[in-house]
């Protein structure tokens, strides 16, 4: 029996990036020129005009097209720089609104909730407040993101077998075969030989392991 893919979870979400936006206004730029160049050619021939390569191409649909992004777009803001704190968390924040993602007035209640899978991801606290909750957040403090898109968690490896510990960045799709235990509880609990419970989580329970 297979399972169903549960649509509020980290595996099933790609992070779209600053980079990739820009990427997609530089083809609508390189689109822009095109259209340019094949005006300035049709007119060059209609005059029996011999065009140059100085004015076939010009930087001007790159320049509009970015000012346009920067300034109309309705994810870019201008970078809080009241402190560097402030300025470090404005530029981890992540957004589910935006072109192509939700709208305040159309997201629903599950979408806005801390799913498990955010756990060492994305930050429970830190979201704003009014219609927009749960639909703008942080990363959270040691987070990444991954080659495709995915964030990406460090854990430390620990096992019976194993003498010393290995760090692990799991993306969600990952950290299911794991058995997730707070860094803290076993921090505090190394020097003890007695056997101790630990809270953990596993496949997306939160449970307590010995």
């Amino acid at each position: 029996m297979g399972t169903l893919d549960d649509m509020n979870h980290l595996k099933n979400k790609r992070i779209r990036s600053v980079a990739d936006l820009l990427q997609d206004q530089f083809r609508l730029s390189l689109v822009h020129l095109e259209n340019v160049v094949r005006g300035t050619i049709c007119g060059a021939i209609r005059h029996k005009l011999i065009p140059t390569p100085q004015n076939l191409v010009t930087s001007t649909p790159l320049t509009t097209t970015y000012e346009s992004f920067f300034g109309l777009h309705p994810l870019s803001q201008v970078l809080d720089r009241t402190n560097p704190l402030t300025q470090i968390v404005h530029g981890r924040k992540l957004s589910y609104l935006g072109p192509g993602g939700l709208t305040g007035r159309t997201a629903s209640f599950r979408i806005r909730d801390i799913h498990p899978s955010h756990y060492g991801r994305i930050c429970p606290i830190d979201t704003s407040e009014g219609i927009n909750v749960g639909l703008i957040g942080s990363l959270a403090f040691h987070a990444r993101m991954g080659y495709w898109g995915s964030l990406e968690s460090p854990f430390y490896d620990i096992s019976e077998k194993s003498t010393g510990s290995r760090l692990l960045y799991l993306s969600p799709d990952r950290d299911e075969y794991y058995m997730l235990a707070a860094g803290n509880s076993l921090a505090l609990n190394q020097d003890i030989q007695e056997e101790q419970v630990v809270p953990a989580r596993y496949r997306q329970e939160f449970l307590t392991i010995a």
